[in-house]
């Protein structure tokens, strides 16, 4: 079936239906991702996204249920050059995957062509649909896109996930398994809690730490918990990831600026200022933190993408809060970001005997 996929601005791609036949409209993302698109499908970062894979060839590898990062959530849509009919290892077929999720889908586009007028007008909405004239057109640019997708994502009820370590309150934004699976591994005792909690009710649950974690969405659409910010930072050691770590930046008078080429890719490097150390780690973001503004905070710059020089990790100069825009929890991607994980526990670990609040 000929569908198309439209841009905001009258850009026209054509390809071929698959998947679910629905009409869909979301933000269009261009993604390099080589490896777990299952991952990068249910992640829920990508909660009102069209993603569109760069890859000329998806599927062959099949998808494997077990490295979901969400069970209800998933992306509006999904384009791609072309998929393969079976996968090698006899797992789930991709378009059969993709139709079960009940996601619409375009394949046969021509995604480098697509790439490369994305990274040059920036990214916009999109809408994959039948027909390409000008009310479908008139139609995508009327629609206003929804500024709520942290609350659509966030878990509406508390939930642990037990263990006998170090006790971590998780302010949910759009929480990854992943990040549960790091923690799990270093016995950290859990509790998830809803993006809006007080802090207040996260004192009660006396945690050794607090967690912001990744989500969907402009930071700026998250007022509440920039204030929650910024009482528990005086009282609890911080890491935020992702979406957290842009409010933990913007909780300390930092700026916030979208990025002219975004992060969506799962090897892509990243500099350690201190050491000069490479890691290659996940990134899905499209914002960062602004480095004029970074002067005029107690923060400094801990970690910078080689691509583009661009903020990537921060850590605050008198306050126990470590702070990274990349996905540590490397879902899909490379390990070598684990280490943030570790940094955490040995920074709550120092001062726990400590009297560091202010």
């Amino acid at each position: 079936m000929k569908r198309y996929l439209i841009l905001e601005d009258g850009t026209v791609f054509p390809g071929e239906g698959f998947g679910s036949s629905a009409i869909t409209t979301g933000q269009l993302v261009v993604s390099n991702n080589r490896t777990g698109i299952e991952q990068s499908v249910t992640d829920p970062d990508a909660e009102g996204q069209i993603i569109a894979f760069t890859l000329p060839g998806i599927g062959s590898s099949g998808i494997n249920r077990d490295f979901y990062e969400s069970i209800n959530y998933k992306c509006k849509g999904i384009v791609v050059g072309s998929t393969s009919a079976e996968s090698v290892d006899n797992s789930i077929p991709f378009e059969e995957w993709v139709t079960s999720m009940n996601i619409p889908g375009i394949k046969n586009v021509d995604v480098r062509a697509l790439s490369k007028y994305i990274f040059e007008h920036g990214e916009m909405k999109a809408s994959i649909m039948d027909t390409h004239d000008e009310h479908a057109i008139d139609q995508i640019k009327a629609l206003v896109l929804p500024s709520d997708l942290v609350k659509q994502v966030s878990t509406k009820q508390s939930y642990p996930n037990p263990n006998i370590g170090l006790k971590m309150v998780i302010i949910d934004l759009g929480l990854k398994y992943s990040i549960l699976r790091q923690l799990s591994y270093r016995d950290c005792n859990s509790i998830i809690v809803n993006y809006n909690t007080t802090p207040e009710q996260v004192a009660s649950l006396h945690p050794d730490g607090v967690i912001f974690s990744n989500g969907p969405g402009d930071p700026k659409d998250l007022p509440k918990v920039l204030e929650n910010i910024k009482v528990l930072q005086k009282q609890f050691p911080i890491l935020g990831i992702g979406l957290g770590s842009l409010l933990v930046a913007m909780a300390n008078d930092c700026q916030i600026t979208q990025l002219t080429k975004p992060h969506h890719e799962s090897s892509l490097p990243v500099k350690e200022v201190a050491s000069g150390k490479i890691d290659f780690v996940n990134h899905n973001h499209s914002y960062t933190i602004d480095q004029k503004s970074i002067g005029s905070s107690d923060f400094i710059v801990t970690d910078i993408c080689v691509s583009d020089g661009s903020i990537e990790g921060i850590r605050h100069e008198y306050l126990p809060i470590i702070s990274v825009l990349f996905e540590p929890e490397a879902a899909p991607g490379p390990t070598d970001g684990y280490y943030v994980f570790d940094e955490f526990i040995d920074l709550i670990n120092s001062i726990k005997q400590q009297d560091w609040s202010r």
